[in-house]
């Protein structure tokens, strides 16, 4: 009997749904661990086939304006390692960010992940704020779900380490709808709090550090770039 319902409309509608049900069961389950991956890889190559045209038109743009079609700005990426993030050269604006989609291809960036860490910050940090950097940056805060306006970069900082440790899909789905929403009704990124400035220069408002030790952590940041240079050289002599 169960045989022949499954062969009617209404016994494949139920199969169907018994396998997405299934289907997302297993990757929430596994999604911290490998989906988050594969799903920024397939949703990221499907936006930037479909934002192409756009992708090409903005590189002709900057490249005319500037000189030169991208930049690259680096910044603190997973397990603390420097990444460079692309970005037009020539445009102003969230257009200006696109070519960050191919960052998430790459790897170097997620979807929805931590806010983006200078590195002249990360040399302000201790070892008790390691755990933050256990999953890439985002292309979307998962601050905009819990942050407010009065948000501090202590409680930005553990809602961040909470976030590595969670990484749920419904979450991230939840994050990107809601990213979505504040867009479309014109509202600002309040949610930020005191993390829209940087780090450094918010310590140096309440006095935690000196200009010597923004200074000293700038230096370092400097330092840390040409040593990552200086690797990647000697990784590209090593294999060419």
């Amino acid at each position: 009997m169960l045989e022949e319902f499954l062969k009617t409309p209404a016994g494949h509608a139920v199969f169907g749904i018994v396998i997405a049900v299934a289907a997302i069961v297993i990757i929430e389950l596994n999604y911290k661990l490998f989906f988050k991956y594969v799903l920024d890889f397939v949703f990221a190559l499907f936006v930037t086939i479909i934002c192409s045209p756009v992708l090409v038109a903005g590189a002709i743009i900057s490249r005319k304006r500037a000189g030169y079609a991208f930049e690259e700005t680096p910044y603190l990426g997973a397990k603390g390692k420097i990444v460079y993030l692309k970005s037009f050269a020539g445009l102003t604006g969230g257009i200006k960010y696109l070519p960050r989609l191919t960052d998430i291809l790459s790897g170097k960036l997620s979807f929805v992940g931590i806010s983006l860490l200078k590195l002249s910050d990360g040399a302000l940090l201790d070892d008790t704020h390691m755990e933050r950097f256990a999953t890439r940056p985002g292309l979307v805060n998962h601050l905009v779900l819990r942050g407010h306006e009065g948000l501090t970069y202590e409680e930005a900082f553990a809602l961040d380490a909470r976030y590595c440790k969670k990484r749920e899909l419904f979450t991230d789905i939840f994050i990107i709808i809601k990213r979505a929403v504040l867009s479309l009704r014109g509202d600002g990124k309040s949610y930020l709090g005191e993390t829209a400035e940087s780090y450094g220069e918010v310590l140096l408002k309440r006095g935690a550090i000196t200009e010597s030790d923004l200074l000293a952590a700038e230096k370092n940041a400097e330092e840390a770039l040409i040593n990552e240079e200086m690797r990647s050289e000697i990784k590209n002599k090593k294999y060419n």
